[in-house]
């Protein structure tokens, strides 16, 4: 009796743990940015998934590589001088470069139907091969959704270790609902604030519990220097 060949399943890049990057860094660049700038670009697409853009700290890759901060900067620079991508410093906000994957001179870094690279937040990310006026800032009217999604998750992944599970459906329905009376900053900050508070410990990392009126209503209460406000929730639980 022969014997049945064991099964095999083959990589289905439409699973959500997929990134992926544009052959020519490999084949073009790979000898110009070397090993370690390779290693760098990849985290940085994996970060960035369909958006285009990531901004995990310099302190996760080195640990995500095994390298030092001296070595991340310095491959930064070299991403940077072979218009890969974009550094956008934000030291004097507090929070971690903004890194903007940049789409390649004559090539369609996305498939058909996809973001470009040169798009956040629904404004245009000029390239080094262009000379239009640098813009920066991001069009809160245009964030949608999906931006507070990403961000939360990547944000849990950075402070926590972890990717969140989400709720696709009601997540999705309540930071839209959101977005048209909080701008995707203040989103932002709420996000952050929850993430770096004892109700995280609490309710865990639900985007749900996040935006619910109760933590916003506690957010502000935070941001206006008032505590006793919890004093109104105590038996408050959480259903999903």
């Amino acid at each position: 009796m022969e014997k049945e060949a064991p099964k095999i399943e083959i990589r289905d890049i439409r699973d959500s743990d997929w990134y992926w990057i544009s052959r020519s860094i490999l084949e073009d660049f790979a000898p110009k940015i070397g090993v370690i700038g390779l290693a760098l670009y990849n985290v940085y697409a994996s970060y960035a998934r369909e958006k285009g853009v990531a901004f995990p700290s310099q302190k996760t890759i080195a640990q995500k590589l095994k390298v030092s901060l001296r070595t991340i900067r310095k491959y930064n620079k070299i991403l940077e001088d072979n218009g890969l991508i974009k550094i956008e410093c934000r030291k004097s906000e507090g929070k971690p470069n903004l890194i903007t994957l940049l789409k390649l001179r004559g090539r369609n870094q996305f498939p058909t139907g996809s973001a470009s690279v040169t798009y956040r937040g629904g404004q245009e990310v000029p390239t080094k091969d262009n000379n239009n006026k640098e813009n920066t800032n991001v069009d809160d009217k245009k964030s949608s959704a999906l931006d507070v999604i990403e961000y939360f998750k990547i944000r849990v992944k950075e402070s926590k270790g972890f990717e969140p599970e989400i709720d696709w459906g009601k997540d999705g329905s309540l930071a839209k609902k959101r977005l048209k009376k909080y701008s995707f900053e203040e989103i932002k900050q709420l996000i952050d604030w929850y993430l770096n508070s004892k109700h995280f410990e609490r309710f865990g990392a639900s985007l749900s519990v996040c935006l619910s009126a109760f933590m916003i209503n506690l957010w502000k209460a935070s941001k206006a220097g008032q505590k006793s406000i919890e004093a109104f929730y105590p038996t408050w639980r959480y259903k999903e």
